[in-house]
């Protein structure tokens, strides 16, 4: 099969074709479409060597990741590698395995720059077009990169310096969604895990869920709230403080699925029923989740989303060499389950 076959079956120019997998040229996104359509049904591979020596383009990007285990990073390459393939792209994959080298302290990545140097050096060789950095934790970047003369997107990550593109999502209004549906289900004494102060999501989730509960009336000054660390035992450790409140909460929101798990598993062993007993709300929708009984009432983080608006993006400026938006922030879903009751109004 070569292109002026392709262009036969489409009914167009072979110079359409050539438009369709360069993205250049003067052609109806349908059209383009069709063609691509076609491309891939007949299996056909135009002779990337010959392509990249004429449009000074490799038609690949490099997507480096901080560390492939972290939950949120097959989602959001999912996206990527969905978005890429369709426009004609292939996928370099380089997984710098931070988390073993980092532990829980985020700040220490930047102890590594040596790594991530090599890592861009690495596509800088292999003439990507563009790069996609997917970060392990919600966090700003700024500064951590080395410059190189090729388009960078930042998902599941941002810049302060507004220097980098990104592709992030909404903590605050969602977390306002949590406490007004809680007090929509007439809880009225409620609380907050947290996460790290240090963090960022942490400190949006927190001010949009107190924000939420005072435009439902309810004083932030009586919410019990327990500062953990994202993992299971900080649940576990909230759960055991929560155990020795006079005036207990109704329900309780964790800013993550662990934590909200950690807390569910020692209610559980303690005898307390979920949610008769006590509600809890969780964050981010981790397929583990799928097995808690009951399951767990959470927030769902558009990583498939992340991943194809990143692509989409560093297309967009490899194409052009800017876009319109430097910052793209996508809102997140509730995902109603099983784990909230709802108080019977006195």
């Amino acid at each position: 099969m070569n292109m002026k076959e392709i262009a036969e079956l489409a009914g167009v120019s072979v110079a359409a074709v050539s438009y369709a997998l360069n993205g250049t040229g003067n052609i109806s996104e349908k059209k383009r479409k069709e063609i691509l359509e076609i491309v891939k049904k007949e299996g056909y591979s135009p002779n990337r060597i010959a392509k990249s020596l004429r449009t000074k383009k490799s038609s690949t990007i490099g997507i480096m990741v901080e560390d492939i285990t972290s939950f949120q990073t097959p989602r959001i390459l999912n996206g990527i590698n969905e978005y890429a393939e369709k426009n004609g792209y292939t996928v370099i994959l380089n997984n710098l395995g931070l988390l073993k080298k980092t532990g829980k302290n985020i700040d220490a990545v930047c102890e590594h720059r040596d790594i991530l140097k090599k890592g861009m050096e690495l596509f800088e060789k292999a003439q990507v077009d563009g790069i996609v950095y997917a970060s392990h934790h919600d966090r700003d970047v700024s500064g951590l990169l080395p410059q190189f003369h090729i388009p960078v997107v930042l998902a599941y990550c941002y810049d302060m310096t507004h220097q980098n593109y990104c592709v992030t999502y909404d903590n605050t209004d969602i977390s306002k969604e949590i406490a007004k549906y809680l007090a929509g289900h007439h809880h009225k004494d409620v609380g907050i895990i947290c996460g790290a102060d240090s963090s960022r999501p942490a400190q949006k989730r927190y001010s949009g869920y107190i924000e939420g509960l005072e435009e439902c009336g309810i004083d932030p000054e009586h919410v019990w709230s327990f500062t953990g660390d994202w993992e299971f035992e900080s649940g576990e450790a909230a759960y055991r403080q929560y155990k020795r409140l006079r005036v207990k909460p109704t329900a309780v929101f964790a800013m993550n699925d662990l934590m909200a798990v950690g807390f569910m598993d020692a209610a559980l062993n303690d005898g307390k029923k979920i949610p008769e007993d006590i509600s809890i709300v969780g964050f981010d929708n981790r397929q583990e989740c799928r097995f808690t009984r009951p399951r767990l009432t959470t927030v769902d983080i558009p990583l498939e989303q992340m991943g194809k608006e990143s692509a989409k993006l560093l297309l967009n400026l490899i194409k052009d060499g800017e876009a319109d938006d430097r910052k793209i922030i996508l809102p997140c879903s509730f995902v109603e389950k099983e784990s909230v009751a709802t108080i019977e109004s006195k």
